[in-house]
């Protein structure tokens, strides 16, 4: 019944609004590996992350009777994972390098020297990105690991698209900054 992974028509969305769990369970297919990916991206937990995406959905669920078949679906999604992932921070410890360094899940190199190599720079990547002002982390990761467009993550965070790119540009340039450190220490 879904056209796509980003729209669903205005019949399959008043669907939706009237209960259909066919529809919703598409939905939840669909959209259940990015929203994951974001919220493991900022809470560095694969436990908090999976009960973060099912709260997501649970939350869209009891929202489905207010959904404007004329918005951006993907962007609402969004929008419910990235509030809920600044009320689950601003609880919760920051996360530590050693952990992050475990929980990697950036695909392997091919040999040994190659992998150690990649997985001391992820690692170093994510602990820079972890470390980062929310703001600025948050417009990263929908960039960098979303692949969603300016305006588009301008939408979920309600900000200004100019206010993302100064956030992204931030991000970036912490992120040089620290790597160049770690660089000149080795």
């Amino acid at each position: 019944m879904l056209k796509s992974k980003q729209t669903l028509s205005a019949e399959e969305i008043s669907a939706l609004q009237k209960g259909d769990t066919v529809i919703f369970q598409k939905l939840f297919h669909n959209y259940q590996p990015r929203i994951y990916r974001f919220l493991w991206l900022k809470v560095r937990s694969v436990e908090l992350a999976e009960d973060l995406v099912q709260e997501v959905f649970l939350r869209l669920w009891q929202a489905r009777e207010r959904l404007d078949a004329h918005r951006n679906l993907e962007i609402y999604i969004f929008r419910i994972a990235a509030n809920l992932v600044i009320d689950t921070l601003r609880v919760q410890k920051p996360t530590t390098a050693i952990d992050i360094a475990e929980k990697s899940d950036i695909a392997d190199p091919r040999n040994a020297d190659d992998k150690l190599l990649h997985d001391v720079l992820a690692a170093e990547i994510d602990r820079i990105v972890s470390n980062m002002p929310e703001r600025p982390q948050t417009a990263f990761i929908l960039s960098r690991h979303q692949q969603l467009s300016h305006k588009q993550i301008a939408e979920i965070m309600d900000i200004s698209v100019k206010t993302v790119e100064k956030h992204i540009t931030s991000a970036l340039k912490v992120l040089r900054i620290a790597l160049r450190k770690t660089e000149s220490v080795r």
